[in-house]
């Protein structure tokens, strides 16, 4: 066991994973919780209004970010002497993607106007405030130092926590709770860009020399990026919005409460990724051959995760919902199911889009995004009328599709790393175990534990004969 913790702590992908995720788990059964009570005490419409005011934090920040994360955290881990400078530049250019995003956003609201000025004013504090939050985390990341996210964030939400178990039902209202998320965000990130100075991670000097030159330069190398932020935004967050529009809020309750019980997984997935990213970036560049190994080891275990987390929630949908939001939402259980497997398939989708950007093909996601994203969203768009059911399956069906044309990208850049049998296989077996898991959702619970049961002591067989052969 000591070695284990030894090994973990040389390795840099290994400990940054191991503490995003640890950290990150723990602050997610936090959320869960409270969205459970939050829930519970409002009704659908207007616990669907309070994801809306999240949603539009995320979705206007993203219009902030210019892009600029993934570069920082690129440049940032290819030189660790010159965080200054990187951080000072990309500040300037984030400032004037905050104040693109706060126009673009009154405007939106000008329009929508989906609750009052109180709260339109809260929205505008949340979007300044997660952008200054996503530019200091981008540089701390580059610099491989995320305990700094893993040890405030969990910080911010066991507060957010007692916050709300405490806060009486008589004052329980969107205002109330909205003021206080907004108001921990502004306290995590002012410990943020705290912390960061006092252990002095800020190293290199900046005399502002040819800031021009810098500034169009960081500028021109996130547009790629910044570009499928935008997309990614129209085939994913966007169509909630169209889910409102036509279906109304209460059916993005329903849609929010499935994606809350799914964000375990969510939060995995983005945690390996964002420890991955500077490894591989690095990796590329100094070992190809390891590059290639690590990248076929990664989507193995990243595909096999999915269909095990996919496989275990869809076998138990009415009884997860019954058991965490009650009667009230027993209807989402559909669309949890969609949702796990939309999941587990998008994991891939972004996998691949992260070792494009390792090996410096963002031009080319950028254009893989866009024909994706045509041919998505008119998708999204049908299903989001006939309710939070249909999207998540429409989200799924569009997300399938978008793997087809996210592998054979992939495959012409990195052409004898990765067979086009590796991916049947992955697809097939991800086609078997959708179809299993679907096809019991009528049998009664004890029929269920049998057979999940059973399934699982046969795979655990399979895996075992699989491990004698090859150690033969």
């Amino acid at each position: 066991m000591t070695a284990v913790f030894s090994y973990v702590r040389k390795s840099p992908v290994l400990r940054n994973f191991s503490i995003l995720t640890a950290s990150n788990i723990f602050s997610q059964l936090l959320s869960i919780l409270t969205s459970i009570k939050v829930a519970r005490i409002l009704e659908p419409a207007i616990y669907g209004t309070y994801n809306l005011l999240q949603l539009h934090t995320s979705i206007f920040v993203i219009i902030a970010s210019i892009g600029l994360k993934n570069i920082v955290v690129r440049t940032v881990a290819r030189d660790k002497g010159n965080s200054k400078k990187v951080f000072l530049i990309s500040l300037l250019i984030r400032i004037i993607g905050i104040v693109f995003s706060l126009i673009a956003y009154t405007i939106y609201f000008y329009y929508s106007k989906g609750y009052g000025g109180f709260l339109f004013f809260l929205t505008l504090a949340s979007i300044t405030i997660s952008a200054f939050y996503d530019l200091i985390e981008g540089v701390a990341f580059g610099l491989e130092k995320m305990e700094f996210t893993g040890i405030i964030s969990l910080a911010n939400n066991i507060v957010w926590v007692i916050i709300i178990l405490l806060i009486p039902k008589q004052y329980f209202n969107l205002d109330v709770l909205f003021s206080v998320f907004v108001g921990l965000n502004l306290l995590k990130t002012l410990v943020y860009i705290f912390s960061i100075y006092k252990f002095n991670y800020f190293t290199g000097d900046f005399s502002g020399h040819n800031l021009k030159y810098d500034l169009k330069e960081m500028t021109r190398d996130s547009m790629p990026y910044y570009y499928l932020a935008i997309l990614t935004l129209l085939s994913n967050q966007i169509p909630v919005l169209f889910l409102e529009h036509r279906s109304g809020v209460a059916e993005v309750a329903y849609y929010n409460v499935a994606n809350k019980v799914l964000s375990p997984m969510s939060l995995i997935l983005n945690t390996a990724l964002t420890a991955l990213f500077p490894n591989l970036a690095k990796l590329f560049v100094a070992d190809r051959k390891g590059f290639s190994e690590r990248i076929k080891n990664i989507f193995l275990i990243m595909s096999l995760l999915g269909i095990i987390g996919a496989f275990g929630v869809t076998f138990f949908l009415k009884e997860i919902i019954l058991i965490i939001y009650g009667e009230k939402y027993l209807n989402t259980s559909l669309v949890l199911g969609y949702q796990c497997w939309y999941m587990a398939i998008y994991s891939l989708v972004c996998l691949i889009g992260t070792v494009l950007g390792v090996i410096d093909r963002q031009k080319q996601l950028s254009r893989l995004s866009i024909i994706c994203t045509l041919l998505q969203v008119p998708i999204l768009w049908v299903g989001a009328k006939y309710g939070a059911e249909y999207l998540s399956l429409s989200f799924l069906i569009a997300t399938a599709i978008s793997l087809l044309f996210h592998i054979a990208t992939l495959k012409r850049f990195l052409k004898h790393d990765l067979s086009y049998s590796f991916f049947i296989k992955i697809i097939a077996l991800f086609a078997l175990a959708y179809v299993v898991s679907i096809s019991v959702l009528r049998f009664n619970l004890g029929i269920k534990i049998l057979l999940f049961t059973g399934i699982s002591i046969f795979g655990v067989y399979i895996l075992y004969r699989k491990y004698k052969v090859v150690k033969a």
